[in-house]
């Protein structure tokens, strides 16, 4: 997982064939009130834990995190 940072956005590149094993379209959805924001580290985590194991479930959970990760740092950037 490569982590990339430009000017007004963030891009990820290397986890191509973990989102080919979770064989979804996944769409960011707005955080609740309340609801902790996610982490580089927890997304590190969760790659690290779908690379290793190669499941859908665990390619899934880093598929929908690494979605909310970019939509949460694109608003971040809008404020």
């Amino acid at each position: 997982m490569i982590i990339k940072q430009h000017d007004d956005h963030i891009t990820i590149e290397g986890d191509e064939d973990l989102l080919q094993l979770a064989g979804i379209e996944i769409t960011p959805t707005p955080p609740r009130k309340g609801e902790p924001l996610i982490s580089i580290s927890s997304l590190r985590w969760l790659y690290e834990q779908a690379k290793r194991r190669k499941t859908r479930d665990t390619a899934a959970l880093y598929v929908i995190s690494r979605v909310n990760y970019l939509y949460q740092n694109d608003r971040r950037k809008q404020k």
